[in-house]
């Protein structure tokens, strides 16, 4: 047995190291040369007056004052603010109009024949012009400097910036343990190789590039997805994709507010990731499931066999290589609550794996109270 338990943390060592651990320092070399392109004096960089920031919302009445309040306190402007109402039958619409006063922004009413949020972006790409379009989510806050640092970026085709949980309840940091953890692995991917992963409540690209690149019709039957499909586009087209984990360029927003939102979010990411088919992506998820498996069927051999001190132990090395690989990822976005939240994250991952298993099979997920088709 000891034979097993060797092998599997010299291999989980060796794979998560690379992966997170080594990943993470390459992705950071490759931010700080940008910032050095950046200062250069023949860099061209991203500028706020050819800027438009697209946000679409549906009934996010009690959620998107934070927005609002963010964009009051911002200390420069994008070219203007364009809201995309997904039929909202609350009093969203009002609540723009009352905080915005002097702020360049429109609202935007999506047709009747469309809905959902992928289609909101594009109704307002069509209904505006600029050269670079940032999207937000309609529930996030961000610093007062955000856009006076986003004139700092080089021109790209994509940016990928920082979206990150906010916990305000206890149990809500293993809300956000179980996205950071995938988000690190995402960032040391990217160090490695290339992301596999993108969120649109923080996500600049250029106009033109999405007019090529934008292959909608493939995708066109999922309500959500608008990040990871936009990445796939480019990617396949060799665009220049760029990851940015400095909290400089973040976005919060906060964790899902019930267990049954979080597993309703959680059905549509594993579906809309299964569907994209990243042969990267894929891979890593398999290797995550067989050291997962692997890792619990051990666990659970010694505890049958009544060794109770070997299953501790075995669990809190597991813990400990754990939180040390994933240390540096959570100090860069500056999580170091929720970092210690993991050994209590580990015990619960296979009740919740399970649970979202089950649900995979029992459950349509709801996105804006709509239940998702059965392409979905």
């Amino acid at each position: 047995m000891l034979e097993f338990e060797v092998s599997f943390f010299v291999i989980y060592i060796f794979l998560l190291g690379i992966l997170v651990f080594c990943g993470f320092f390459i992705q950071s070399k490759k931010e700080l040369a940008y910032k050095r392109q950046e200062s250069s004096l023949d860099a061209k960089l991203i500028c706020l007056s050819e800027l438009v920031v697209i946000i679409p919302f549906r009934n996010e009445e009690k959620r998107i004052e934070c927005l609002l309040k963010s964009i009051l306190a911002s200390n420069e402007l994008p070219k203007e603010f364009i809201f995309v109402n997904d039929h909202s039958s609350d009093r969203s619409v009002d609540l723009i109009a009352k905080k915005l006063i002097g702020i360049p922004h429109r609202v935007l009413e999506l047709p009747e024949d469309q809905e959902g949020k992928k289609r909101a972006i594009r109704y307002a790409i069509e209904q505006s012009s600029s050269e670079y379009i940032l999207s937000f989510d309609a529930d996030i806050e961000f610093n007062p400097n955000y856009f006076s640092k986003l004139k700092n970026l080089l021109e790209a085709d994509l940016y990928i910036l920082p979206a990150i949980l906010k916990a305000k309840k206890m149990h809500e940091h293993l809300y956000e343990v179980d996205l950071i953890l995938v988000n690190a692995a995402n960032c040391g991917i990217a160090g490695l190789k290339r992301p596999i992963m993108a969120s649109g409540a923080n996500l600049i690209y250029k106009r033109d590039a999405f007019k090529k690149y934008d292959n909608f019709e493939s995708h066109s039957h999922m309500p959500s997805g608008d990040d990871i499909y936009l990445l796939r586009d480019f990617r396949k087209q060799k665009a220049a994709i760029r990851l940015i984990t400095d909290t400089a360029f973040s976005i919060e927003t906060e964790t899902p507010q019930s267990l049954r939102e979080f597993f309703h979010q959680r059905l549509r990411w594993i579906a809309k990731t299964g569907n994209v088919k990243d042969y990267l992506s894929t891979s890593l998820a398999l290797v995550q499931v067989i050291l997962t498996f692997t890792f619990f069927v051990l666990l659970f051999i010694f505890m049958i066999n009544g060794e109770w001190k070997n299953a501790i132990v075995f669990y809190m090395l597991k813990s400990l290589i754990d939180l040390v690989l994933f240390l540096p990822y959570f100090n860069r976005i500056k999580r170091m609550k929720s970092w210690l939240f993991i050994p209590l994250y580990e015990i619960l991952f296979p009740i919740y794996s399970l649970l979202i298993l089950g649900a995979m099979y029992l459950y349509k997920p709801v996105w804006k109270g709509r239940k998702l088709n059965e392409n979905y």
